[in-house]
């Protein structure tokens, strides 16, 4: 079996660190976006990249290895046109489009790139200036809205890459996440679990294709055989639930004993 995940600990010496470089996706938080997309405030593109460069070095000259979501998934649709054409048409999807004049020519523009600079313009999201689509049907009309100035909605949470997805043992959980805003983060995990070499066999505890919901935060990892997941606003009973019964069953797993830990939150979402 492949090795590319083990953790067993919160607190151990760390090896390899998943991250997400902010990019212009920061930025295309608007004031009228802030709370769709979970800001309170906007932060500042060069402060953030300055900040994380500063912690992505911290991390290496202690000795652990940085690898970014962005470039994997890069390597990924670069290997197979035929997986990066599936993956866009499930984002598409995803995000409210059927076939028409807008999925096409999403699809065209998107495709047109350079695997890279897909990817990241996947990150910032597409602006309804950027291409000249004209929607005459209503199929071409889903998943947009008048008031918004995107095709397809900007990911300014994905440096926080704890959420979307979360090395548990030898395996990963790949989120379902709570808000609509965020849920394109996981998908990328998706295929990257799914198709990267580095992370062949890896099993996967549960993935992001449920109606119940859970995100990295709440999930930690005690020791080998104990985890402990917070009951949260992001994170539900059931799923915890389901999970403890494939880390029971899985022979993979090494864990045991599952903790539900009731954790305040302010507003119920769905369960």
């Amino acid at each position: 079996m492949n090795n590319g995940i083990n953790v067993n600990s919160e607190i151990g010496k760390l090896k390899s660190v998943l991250l997400h470089l902010p990019g212009a996706e920061v930025e295309n938080i608007t004031p009228d976006t802030m709370k769709q997309l979970l800001f309170d405030d906007i932060p500042y593109l060069k402060i953030a990249q300055k900040e994380h460069d500063f912690f992505a070095q911290t991390l290496r000259d202690n000795g652990a290895e940085t690898v970014y979501i962005e470039n994997l998934a890069t390597e990924v649709f670069e290997k197979s046109s035929e997986t990066k054409e599936e993956f866009l048409s499930h984002l598409l999807h995803e995000a409210g489009y059927r076939p028409g004049r807008t999925y096409d020519g999403l699809t065209e523009y998107l495709t047109s790139m350079p695997t890279k600079d897909m990817v990241e313009k996947v990150y910032a999201g597409v602006r309804k200036n950027e291409l000249d689509i004209k929607r005459t049907a209503l199929s071409d009309m889903a998943g947009s809205d008048a008031e918004n100035y995107f095709y397809l909605n900007p990911l300014p949470n994905a440096y926080f890459t704890r959420d979307p997805q979360a090395s548990m043992g030898v395996g990963m959980t790949i989120n379902k996440m709570t808000f609509p805003a965020r849920q394109p983060e996981s998908l990328i995990t998706e295929y990257v679990m799914a198709n990267h070499p580095r992370f062949k066999d890896t099993p996967i505890w549960r993935d992001r294709n449920h109606t119940t919901r859970i995100e990295g935060g709440d999930e930690l990892i005690l020791n080998k055989t104990t985890v402990a997941i917070g009951v949260s606003e992001r994170t539900s009973s059931k799923t915890i639930q389901n999970l403890a019964k494939e880390l029971f069953a899985n022979p993979l797993s090494t864990f045991d004993t599952v903790l539900a830990v009731e954790i305040p939150h302010n507003c119920q979402g769905p369960s």
